[in-house]
């Protein structure tokens, strides 16, 4: 009999390295949330930011998320991604940047439009 794969976002749900609790910063430039239609999955995206305007890096990034372990390993990552970019280099990513890192089956990429959703609203927020 052989094993069932493992998914590749099970390791980062297991030991995510960016959820807020585990992060030090309290100043966060921007904050954005987003939710699933039946909102049965909720992700709030914290950044803090270095330099201003055109210049400003990403230091930290930070996520909450109440819902299925695939949105909390999708936040994990895009957090992780986010350090150190730029606010325009934020706004390349996309879903498919989270299905290709993730390995994300197609009833699982809804955890990316989410996730990206809220990186959206806290970009707005630093505008």
């Amino acid at each position: 009999m052989s094993a069932t794969p493992t998914p590749a976002w099970q390791a980062r749900f297991l030991a995510p390295r960016h959820a807020l609790a585990d992060c030090v910063i309290m100043q966060w430039q921007g904050m954005g949330r987003a939710d699933t239609p039946g909102a049965d999955a909720r992700c709030a995206i914290y950044l803090a930011v270095d330099g201003q305007a055109s210049a400003a890096r990403i230091a930290t990034a930070a996520f909450a998320v109440f819902g299925p372990p695939v949105a909390i390993a999708s936040a994990d990552w895009l957090c992780e991604q986010l350090t150190g970019r730029t606010i325009a280099q934020a706004r390349c990513l996309d879903g498919r940047d989270l299905e290709q890192a993730l390995g994300l089956a197609p009833a699982e990429r809804y955890a990316a439009l989410l996730v990206l959703d809220a990186l959206a609203d806290a970009l707005r927020a630093l505008e």
